[in-house]
């Protein structure tokens, strides 16, 4: 069975963490704190991969490492499905460094 089939399986189980007469306004209560907790996680990964891509730049490298982003495309598309390419490729953009940033991380770039 694929992972996709796998996704779509569980979300037609009933969620654990809501009782059964939860009402609508509990479930979008624990929906606005997952949304919560999803963004603060993809800013910290933010924060780490721009920290990661100075440093390859610092070091002559180039700030991209190809075969680690496709790693990367790889992970989300075996737990999520194609859905999960997209939101991998999201995450990776929202990751790169801005494009202001001169060569070797030294900042952005200064007109001359």
């Amino acid at each position: 069975m694929s992972a996709a089939l796998d996704v779509a399986a569980s979300v037609t189980r009933a969620p654990q963490a809501v009782p059964a007469c939860g009402g609508e306004q509990e479930v979008r209560a624990l929906l606005a704190d997952l949304d919560g907790q999803i963004i603060s996680m993809v800013l910290r990964r933010v924060e780490l991969a721009r920290y990661d891509q100075s440093s390859r730049r610092l070091s002559g490298l180039p700030a991209a490492e190809l075969a680690w982003e496709n790693g990367v495309l790889g992970r989300y598309a075996d737990a999520l499905g194609r859905q999960g390419v997209d939101i991998g490729r999201a995450l990776l953009t929202l990751s790169r460094l801005p494009a202001a940033y001169g060569p070797a991380g030294r900042g952005p770039s200064k007109p001359e």
